[in-house]
């Protein structure tokens, strides 16, 4: 059931889309194989011990926002789940909006509903393709938190930390994740939050009905104090697997699944990777894998494809040598191969996202300053190493053969400076100075 539609999960508030035509250097991994993860991350892919009897193995949580032009492929994904469906040893939970907008296609409900998903046979699954969500009347729960009218602003951070802290109170297991749902536009302010006073981050959860969204600085906000912590945050979204969001939220959860470029409309295969959760969802970084091996495998033809799983518990690692490796950069700002990397990288949907590891590739072999490539290889070992933050990573057979996993923002200095009042409020580039090298270069 894994539809590809010609939306992608790219914000449908942001100007500047489309790739650049970037000569693209024979670094990096080729074809559909999945990189072996490293072997530091033995806490991130610890099981969860600790089990009571008549607890679930795995409560899936998923903040579901399709009130805007995904609609029709939140049906897919719904259908999907609900073929699967809960049990004993896992819940899946889901709070899904739809609404009445311009481009909100034609809702089966208007409003904001929860559902633990039961096992749907073949005669509803069809029935949910087609818009009759009626057949999922006996798996609704109690309603949301609700703004007003019997529905929730689901672009707002506050509506996200009810939910997460309702289910992980509600459905205890022994593991616990969170996927959010819907359009990603990374750190970049969108086209919704330009008018606001206060800088805006890069946003997901892009609710058409209100003109809001959930900034990137406001996830770790909405996922304390949960009841029990997360295992996995799962980002089933454009362009979200950066350096820069992977930062803020690196105590928000064990590992973190997403892409670096903007994939197709219908997202993840979840009754491919739920069933495989069902069958051997022994740890996070099992399902993280499952979820990775079967997105790629789901879009064969499709050019745009990349997955990755994180530590976040590395990040703090990976921003030391960033650190080093920007002031090196800014040390030898004139070199050529700088340029010439940003020029060669490989890009993304937003061109100014580029792959981090294949960047310092390209520079560590285009200078001729010792202490610059030494500090290009430190962060390359900080992403890929034995204790690399990057524990799985795979893209599809074509058009991403450099794509490593993470990417980060790297513009030129103009485009720097249209944006900088709110790169610099980034815990990222308090971490690692990236913005101060981004606005020196020539």
């Amino acid at each position: 059931m894994s539809l590809v539609k010609a939306v992608r999960r790219l914000s449908i508030f942001s100007g500047v889309i489309g790739m650049v035509g970037a000569s693209l250097s024979g670094c990096g991994g080729g074809g559909s194989n999945i990189i072996p993860p490293p072997t530091g991350h033995t806490a991130a892919c610890a099981a969860n011990t600790v089990h009571n009897d008549g607890r679930a193995r795995w409560t899936v949580l998923v903040y579901m926002n399709a009130a805007n032009n995904l609609q029709p492929d939140s049906l897919t994904n719904i259908a999907q789940m609900a073929s699967i469906g809960s049990d004993a040893n896992v819940n899946i939970v889901v709070q899904w909006k739809q609404a009445s907008c311009s481009d909100c296609g034609s809702p089966s409900f208007i409003g904001t509903n929860r559902y633990l998903l039961r096992k749907h046979n073949q005669s509803d699954i069809n029935q949910i393709l087609n818009g009759n969500t009626a057949v999922l009347a006996a798996d609704q729960l109690a309603a949301p938190l609700t703004n007003s009218g019997g529905t929730s602003d689901m672009g707002d951070y506050r509506v996200l930390k009810d939910f997460a802290s309702w289910g992980a109170l509600t459905f205890p297991a022994d593991n616990l994740a969170l996927v959010i749902w819907d359009h990603g536009s990374g750190w970049e302010p969108t086209r919704a939050a330009k008018n606001r006073l206060k800088p805006s981050f890069r946003a997901v959860s892009q609710d058409s009905a209100s003109n809001n969204e959930i900034e990137t600085e406001q996830i770790p906000i909405a996922l304390t104090n949960l009841a029990q912590p997360l295992d996995m945050l799962i980002l089933d979204c454009s362009l979200e697997q950066m350096a820069e969001v992977a930062y803020e939220v690196r105590h928000s959860a064990r590992v973190m699944v997403g892409s670096e470029e903007s994939p197709p409309g219908a997202g993840y295969p979840y009754d491919a990777w739920l069933q495989d959760l069902k069958n051997s969802g022994k740890n996070p970084c099992d399902v993280g894998d499952s979820i990775i091996s079967r997105f790629v495998q789901a879009y064969p033809a499709e050019n745009n494809i990349t997955q990755s799983m994180l530590d976040l518990s590395f990040m703090d690692n990976l921003a030391a040598y960033v650190k080093n490796f920007s002031s090196s950069l800014r040390s030898h700002i004139n070199d050529p191969a700088i340029t010439n990397a940003r020029f060669n990288v490989q890009p993304y949907k937003y061109p100014d996202n580029k792959d981090l590891y294949h960047y310092t590739q390209l520079v560590a072999a285009g200078t001729s300053f010792n202490d610059l490539r030494q500090a290009a290889t430190g962060v390359q070992n900080a992403l890929l190493g034995s204790s690399g933050a990057i524990i799985t990573t795979a893209h599809g057979s074509t058009g991403q053969g450099n794509s490593d996993g993470l990417a980060i923002w790297i513009p030129d200095s103009a485009g720097f400076q249209q944006l900088s009042g709110s790169y610099n409020q980034l815990q990222w580039e308090t971490a690692t100075n990236w913005g101060t090298f981004l606005n020196q270069q020539p």
